[in-house]
């Protein structure tokens, strides 16, 4: 065994008996990106993709004490989008309070691509996760979109 050999040899067994003792975790920097993305995709977009039509809500303001806001498109190629989405949505927290005052800041109803700006009326109370509920859309009873606050 060379010279050489036996230092990485040595050097190995103490980073082993350091890991094993806890001492170094080579796990701990991945984790620790982990949490971190994590805490920053909180609140990303979410897709519900059904009878032709893709739903994609984004959380705008979702804060306790201001009242909550999401980015919404509609797309679809074949089915006409022709409601009110103020009329269709409602929103609940975890203690089964209902949002269902909205206003609607974007495109008009009708064609195949629909946007724009929901936010409720009422500002929220502190929760522990919301759910945005789309209902009656390409026959479609409920699109449910859940965000952990």
């Amino acid at each position: 065994m060379t010279r050489l050999n036996k230092i990485l040899l040595k050097i190995s067994l103490i980073v082993l008996i350091m890991v094993g003792f806890g001492v170094l975790k080579p796990q701990d920097k991945k984790e620790l990106s982990t949490i971190k993305t994590q805490a920053q995709d909180k609140f990303i977009s979410q897709e519900n993709d059904g009878e032709n039509v893709k739903i994609i809500v984004t959380p705008k303001t979702l804060a306790v004490g201001e009242k909550p806001s999401f980015n919404i498109v509609f797309e679809t190629h074949s089915v006409d989008l022709a409601f009110d989405v103020t009329q269709i949505n409602s929103l609940v927290d975890q203690k089964g309070r209902v949002f269902d005052q909205s206003i609607w800041e974007g495109t008009a109803p009708g064609g195949h691509h629909y946007n724009g700006i929901l936010t409720f009326n009422e500002v929220l109370s502190k929760t522990e996760f919301v759910k945005l509920i789309i209902r009656n859309v390409s026959d479609i009873p409920e699109r449910i979109f859940r965000w952990e606050l």
